[in-house]
């Protein structure tokens, strides 16, 4: 596969980054090890095969949609039990938290939803990051390198273009649903994970879309796992264009469709804060919830970049 490489003989030491989750977890995970690589001149390598093991929402290495080059570890380079099934890797890593900090090679991200300054200090040849590492902060320095990166190896689709061309025509907001956070192991959604994660309410997005604006020519163009409930829901004062019933999109594609907006109303949801991230009108306005994780303090929470509004 020509995003991923081999390991070229006799290469020095890498740092590895585990990638799992969906397909926004892993750009945060990628953009975290690449950020890490040029603040520290470390080589890098990815674990592109550990954190899918045993996944119960069935995901896969998705990177390979972009224009990114990947080293992959070697399985030397994977430290004993990083690569175990749920939950065995679990107990592995609680084992190599214990070892003491002189001989520890796992570095876990201890609290994702807050930028660890520490963490890149502990780069070293041979450390293996474990985690999310959702905050820019990881990798503002590297912003424009990534921004080209991130985007499509392969020409979109017709339709996927054809919308794209939609949205340079009015003011586009891009507005994420998301319902179905969690599936068992048979692929059936979790209703009850909405409560978990404190899915977003038709009120948050009424009062997301006055923050933006419902100025002239203002069209929302609404990404959901669940349309029919967006549909049924939604009472914007605009109008709304559904974009599952436009066409059939890949994940980045659909990232893409996002960034293509002018303003963006994101889900708790790193697929869309990618797709807000990405939008390059310099004058976007970007709306995410205040409760990104039900529990979780605000004060807890800063995964959201300091210009966007909360809500």
């Amino acid at each position: 596969m020509e995003h991923m490489h081999n390991p070229p003989a006799g290469r020095e030491r890498p740092a590895v980054v585990r990638l799992m989750g969906g397909l926004g977890n892993q750009m945060f995970q990628y953009a975290f090890g690449r950020g890490v690589s040029e603040a520290s001149a470390l080589a890098l390598a990815f674990d592109v095969e550990s954190g899918f093991r045993g996944d119960v929402h069935r995901r896969r290495f998705a990177l390979g949609a972009w224009n990114v080059s990947i080293e992959n570890a070697r399985p030397a380079e994977i430290p004993l039990g990083m690569a175990w099934a749920p939950p065995w890797c679990g107990l592995a890593r609680a084992a190599w938290a214990a070892v003491p900090q002189a001989w520890r090679r796992v570095v876990v991200d201890r609290d994702p939803l807050r930028f660890d300054p520490s963490a890149g200090a502990r780069a070293a040849p041979g450390a293996y990051f474990f985690g999310y590492w959702q905050n820019e902060r990881y990798f503002l320095p590297i912003q424009e390198a990534l921004r080209r990166e991130f985007t499509l190896r392969a020409p979109p689709s017709a339709p996927a273009s054809s919308l794209a061309r939609q949205m340079t025509e009015c003011r586009a907001v891009s507005l994420h649903v998301r319902r179905n956070l969690g599936v068992d192991a048979s692929g059936r959604p979790l209703p009850e994970a909405r409560e978990l994660y404190a899915s977003c309410s038709a009120e948050y997005y009424r009062r997301a879309l006055g923050a933006v604006g419902a100025g002239p020519g203002t069209v929302c163009f609404v990404f959901s796992d669940d349309p029919a409930w967006a549909r049924a829901n939604l009472a914007l004062d605009v109008p709304c264009r559904f974009v599952s019933e436009q066409g059939t999109f890949s994940d980045a594609e659909e990232l893409v469709l996002m960034a293509s907006c002018q303003h963006h109303v994101v889900a708790n949801s790193s697929f869309s804060w990618w797709g807000a991230w990405l939008g390059a009108n310099p004058a976007k306005i970007v709306v995410a919830p205040r409760d990104w994780l039900r529990g979780a303090r605000n004060t807890a929470v800063d995964i959201c970049p300091q210009s966007w509004i909360r809500i």
